[in-house]
This record gives structure tokens, C-alpha cells and sequence, in this order.
């Protein structure tokens, strides 16, 4: 009887998750794109860094045409590299703004699924606890045996619950980001592209020295001390001066080997973390393909009889378990892809 009471309630939850009338019109879907397009609608930072750029960029037509009467291209360099240094401060702020909502998104997304699988953890503890509770009436169990399927419950209960405070938290910081108010329901989808690398890693190094703005930096500020030293010949100084000058550009040219050095490890390290995460996301697949069969043929001896509606629940809690690591492990290439791809200097755009 208690066996086909736990068959009823398992029966009723399946039948409550895929029984809403057809014309009930669901909230449309919050697509990733929009969620970006929300963020930048609502990131301070990223608003103020394009203003600034605006602003660079004024400054630029004014030292052109400032250059053109007085000849001297001093302001114009100056001018230049501001502008470069503004453009780079707003790419930045909106790389790591588009990275920053990609994993607000997917934490939604990923808490959401670990509530359904600690949800149905909680109804398998109970069932079982049921089950002793049982035994102990009947004298084939002892208090021992009770005591320690009550702290399985009670475990399965703190952990849907925390499971549930967690996912009200991911949710508030979520529409934080976005501006969305509390009253709008959230309906995400994991529905993300999984880029291949076509790069070489000596064509990877190649494409993130040259858009480095570090290195452009390093070499802006290299080039303005030797001019400032073949001016300084040019009028005289004194040899203290030309000698701190020269030391100071040896100092300068040996920054911007140590950047360039660095910054090929920083690539390379990279490169072969995306290329660790392919492997794992390329094993997740596999475990889920396995699941999936696992499931199916538990599913028909659940149908034949086989086995109970319980035995069948534990099969799924194994799927879902294992569609999560999936999808967690999507993330994890994704977000190295992104990381990989912003280190190049290059946008990332996952659209």
C-alpha cells in the first residue's frame, strides 16, 4: 500500500510538470541576446567608458586639426594614443560585461536544474525513510536503522532548501544586472553555440601580440622617451641628463620584452586550457549519451513491471545528475572560449 501510495505522488508531480493547458500563454523566453542588450542598457561603467571614448575621439579631430597650423605632431601622437587607450577601456568593459551576464545567465540556469534534481532527492529520502518507519512497527528494524534514514531526510531537506535560496539569489542578481523587475518571470534557455578553435597556437600568438593594446602602450611610451632624448641632444642638456634618459629607455625596452614574454605564456597557458575543456565537454557528452540509454531501459522494466515507480526516480535523479555535469561542462568551455578570445583581443560574440 505504501509502495503505491510513493507511485501515486511520483505520478501526480510528472503529471503537474507536463499537464498545462495548451492555451495557457507562456512568458516568452528572455534570449541571451536581450539579456546583453539589457546589461548595456543598465552598466554604469560601460556607459561612462563610451563617453569617455566619445570624448577621445574629439580630442583627436581637434589635435589633427591643431597639427595642421603648427606642424608639430607631438599633440597629434598624444592625441592618438589617448584615443587607443579610451577605445581599449570600453572594449574591455564590454567584454567582461558580455562575460559577466553570460554567467549570471547560465548560474540561473544551472541552480534551476540543481532545485529539480534536490527536489526529487528530498521525495526518494522520504519514501525510504517511509519504508523503516515501517520495518520499525513491525519489529524488523531498530532505532539505530531509523535514527540514521532521519538524517538522510533531514539532509535531503537542507539541501533543497538551500538549493532554493541559492536560485532566489542567482535570480536577484540576475535581474540586478539587467534591470528586470521582481514581478517578471525568468524563462531562460541554455541554447548556446559551441565555437570550434581554428587557430593554430602560433597563429593565436601571433593575432594577440599584434592587438595588444599593453604592447602598444609599452611601445608608445618607448618611442615618446627617444624622441624626448634626440630633442634633448638637439638643445644641449646636460650629460647627467642625457645619461638618466638613456638608462631610462634601457629600463623601458626591457618592460616591454618582459609584456611580449609574458604575454605569449598567457596565450599558450590558455590554448591548452580551452583544449582541456573541449576533452572533458567531448566526456560529458559521452556520460550523457550513456544516461539517456541507461534511463530508457529502466524506463521499459518500469513499464513491464519490473521494477518500481522508486527504482525508476533514482534512474532519473542519475540522468538529470548527468545533464547537468553536461551543461556545466558547456559553461566551462564556453567561458574559456570567451576568456581565450577577449586575451586575443577580439570580441568573442557568441551570437
Amino acid at each position: 500500500m505504501e509502495q503505491q501510495t510513493w507511485g501515486l505522488v511520483l505520478c501526480l508531480l510528472l503529471l503537474v510538470a507536463s499537464s498545462f493547458p495548451a492555451w495557457a500563454q507562456s512568458p516568452p523566453v528572455l534570449t541571451f541576446a536581450q539579456a546583453v542588450e539589457l546589461m548595456n542598457e543598465h552598466n554604469i561603467a560601460l556607459q561612462i567608458a563610451q563617453l569617455n571614448l566619445e570624448l577621445a575621439e574629439l580630442d583627436y579631430q581637434k589635435a589633427v586639426a591643431a597639427n595642421l597650423l603648427s606642424g608639430s605632431q607631438q599633440g597629434e601622437l598624444q592625441a592618438e594614443h589617448s584615443l587607443a587607450r579610451a577605445r581599449n577601456t570600453y572594449l574591455t568593459a564590454k567584454r567582461n560585461n558580455y562575460l559577466e551576464v553570460f554567467r549570471a545567465y547560465n548560474d540561473v540556469l544551472a541552480a534551476r536544474r540543481t532545485l529539480e534534481i534536490r527536489e526529487l532527492e528530498r521525495i526518494l529520502a522520504e519514501h525510504n525513510y517511509s519504508i523503516v518507519q515501517e520495518k520499525v512497527r513491525l519489529g524488523d528494524a531498530g532505532r539505530l536503522e531509523d535514527l540514521q534514514e532521519l538524517n538522510r531526510v533531514e539532509a535531503a531537506r537542507r539541501n533543497e532548501l538551500t538549493a532554493q535560496q541559492n536560485l532566489a539569489e542567482r535570480e536577484r542578481h540576475f535581474r540586478r544586472l539587467t534591470g528586470l523587475d521582481e514581478d517578471e518571470e525568468l524563462v531562460l534557455e541554455a541554447d548556446f553555440p559551441l565555437p570550434s578553435l581554428e587557430l593554430t597556437l602560433e597563429e593565436s600568438i601571433e593575432l594577440g601580440l599584434e592587438n595588444s593594446f599593453a604592447l602598444y602602450d609599452q611601445q608608445f611610451n618607448l618611442q615618446l622617451q627617444e624622441r624626448q632624448l634626440e630633442a634633448a641632444r638637439l638643445e644641449g642638456s646636460a650629460p647627467i641628463d642625457l645619461q638618466r634618459a638613456e638608462l631610462s629607455i634601457k629600463v623601458s625596452r626591457l618592460n616591454l620584452e618582459q609584456e611580449r614574454a609574458s604575454l605569449v605564456e598567457n596565450i599558450t597557458s590558455a590554448y591548452h586550457s580551452l583544449a582541456d575543456n573541449l576533452a572533458r565537454l567531448t566526456s560529458s557528452q559521452r556520460d550523457w549519451e550513456i544516461a539517456q540509454e541507461t534511463f530508457e531501459i529502466y524506463r521499459q522494466q518500469a513499464e513491464a513491471g519490473l521494477i518500481t515507480d522508486m527504482q525508476l526516480l533514482q534512474q532519473r535523479i542519475a540522468l538529470l545528475n548527468s545533464q547537468h555535469s553536461l551543461e556545466e561542462a558547456k559553461v566551462a568551455y564556453l567561458v574559456s572560449f570567451l576568456q581565450f578570445q577577449h586575451l586575443l583581443g577580439l570580441d568573442g560574440d557568441l551570437q
